[in-house]
């Protein structure tokens, strides 16, 4: 089981930015979104990447919403495990057709040139003519000689009628060229076979499969929740850089602004060379942060790309503001409750505890007399027979009965494995169970953290604007140095910067505890 996947919630409140950055247009509706967005096939993935591939990528802004369909769309893992599950259906499939009984139908035509066959028509033959000159040496002891001119053709008759009553005889037993001439023997046979299921062992089978069908369900659940976790934090990941790079550009813009200033009235002789100087280090330190904030913004936007699956030659841009994205209403007691409930490893784990019993009860079968019944029908006829007396049939009903009274102790060791197996998983059950309450009350303690944050933020920026403000008047009037306005504008950007980290955490830490819970990440929950 996977503990570390976490669980989130969220809804919109407060907006505390006013505009959206220059490159976050209006956002596309998803259909064309997703006619527009496609994973990359195998053949796009082996062309060499040209560096115009990736200066002329397209642009695409997203909503949260947006981002979290195309990765459950796009996922390979989630697809392999959908695919998984059906797999299981017809494993399960297999397991019920063992309860019903087998009909089972066979016909055998067999061409046949025996040699036995030859060596038997040789013996008869010998035989026949044994029997001729019995005749012969029967009529020279009973005819005298002198007689046997006159009866000469009654012998002849006689020796005729000999050969044709034993020739008739050979023909009537199918033997008349047994050895030069083929057979063509046909059978047919119907049977139906059933095995009672007496003590419940295809059907501990058939349980088994089923379980494993839901567990196989609920592993598709919560790799569909991790991936929206996923998607979700990365996504707050790119709005914190692009906040990070409009205040950055605004306090940058602010810093260039002052700096005109402060060169100007040096030009006038009010100011000093040590102000200009100390406006172009700000300035200096300012273009330094932008050009770490806008590293990390391509990065997060690459690292989006490659989460949602979709062709590494674009890239995609956050349409959505940065705002609280709900409120955590449950207490932490209920919380924890509704996350022992609902996450799908607690469910797996019962549902192998229940697979494990059905092998236990399997195993135990075994032990027992098992019955099998059948009935058949059959019909035979040899095709080419001289004188073919049609099909002949026949049927046989019966049973069999099958009792291992002694396997060497096999059975006793796999009921003792099955037994061992059930306290692992009990103890399993018991340890995520730990783990996720556990789990639970930290993210519950950090959201809490967060949310004090962001009022202390929003309270920072406030103050920090009114400071600035002032300063600028102040400075106006001649009664406030530079280097005083120079660093309130640093705090006022820090105080931005804090604020819009604080909602993020917050978000991100909210997103987490929907996942702990088992509640889908993305939907409000008040």
């Amino acid at each position: 089981m996977n503990l570390s996947c976490q669980i989130a919630t969220g809804v919109s409140l407060l907006t505390i930015l006013s505009g959206l950055p220059s490159y976050a247009q209006s956002p596309l509706p998803l259909s064309q979104v997703e006619s527009e967005i496609l994973p990359l096939s195998p053949g796009e993935r082996d062309t060499p990447v040209s560096p115009e591939a990736i200066e002329g990528r397209s642009t695409q802004p997203l909503t949260l919403e947006q981002a979290v369909d195309l990765a459950e769309q796009n996922n390979r893992l989630l697809q392999i495990a959908r695919l998984q599950v059906e797999v299981l259906k017809t494993i399960q499939q297999e397991a019920e057709s063992t309860l019903l009984p087998r009909v089972v139908l066979g016909a055998n035509l067999t061409y046949e040139r025996l040699p036995v066959g030859e060596f038997l028509e040789r013996q008869l033959g010998n035989a026949l003519g044994d029997l001729r000159n019995t005749i012969d040496q029967r009529v020279e002891d009973l005819v005298p000689p002198q007689f046997r001119p006159l009866a000469e053709r009654e012998i002849n008759l006689l020796n005729s009628f000999a050969d044709r009553a034993l020739t008739d005889i050979i023909n009537r037993a199918g033997l008349t060229s047994i050895g030069r001439s083929a057979n063509l023997p046909f059978s047919a046979t119907a049977a139906v076979v059933y095995d009672p299921d007496i003590w419940g062992a295809r059907t501990a089978v058939v349980q088994s499969a089923e379980l494993e069908v839901q567990a196989g369900k609920l592993e598709v659940e919560r790799q569909r929740e991790d991936l929206r976790l996923l998607v979700t934090t990365e996504y707050y990941n790119l709005q914190e850089a692009d906040a990070l790079v409009r205040i950055t550009e605004s306090a940058l813009a602010n810093a260039l602004a002052v700096l005109a200033d402060a060169q100007a009235l040096q030009s006038a002789g009010v100011g000093t060379q040590l102000d200009v100087r100390r406006i172009q280090v700000l300035v200096a330190n300012i273009r330094q942060g932008l050009e770490v904030a806008l590293t990390f913004q391509t990065n997060s936007r690459r690292r989006l790309v490659q989460r949602l699956g979709l062709p590494l030659t674009m890239d995609v841009t956050a349409a959505d503001p940065v705002e609280i994205a709900g409120t955590w209403d449950l207490p932490l007691a209920e919380s924890i409750d509704a996350a022992l409930r609902n996450r799908q490893e607690l469910d797996e784990l019962r549902l192998q505890q229940e697979v494990n019993q059905r092998q236990e009860q399997l195993v135990r079968a075994g032990t027992l007399p098992q019955l099998s019944l059948f009935a058949s029908y059959s019909v035979v006829n040899v095709l080419n027979a001289p004188f073919n007396p049609g099909f002949v049939d026949g049927y046989a009903v019966g049973g069999t009965l099958l009792w291992e009274l002694y396997d060497g102790g096999a059975t006793r060791s796999r009921v003792a494995r099955t037994q061992l197996n059930q306290e692992i998983l009990t103890s399993q059950l018991a340890e995520v169970e730990s783990e996720i309450w556990l789990q639970v009350e930290e993210i519950y303690n950090d959201l809490q953290a967060t949310a004090t944050n962001i009022e202390t933020a929003a309270v920072n920026v406030s103050e920090a604007e009114e400071v600035l403000r002032q300063s600028r008047l102040g400075f106006n009037a001649g009664v406030v140095t530079q280097l005083e306005v120079t660093t309130a504008q640093t705090n006022l950007t820090d105080a931005e910067t804090n604020l819009v980290r604080s909602i993020l955490d917050y978000n991100r830490a909210l997103a987490a505890l929907q996942r702990s819970v088992n509640l889908p990440v993305g939907i409000p929950v008040y």
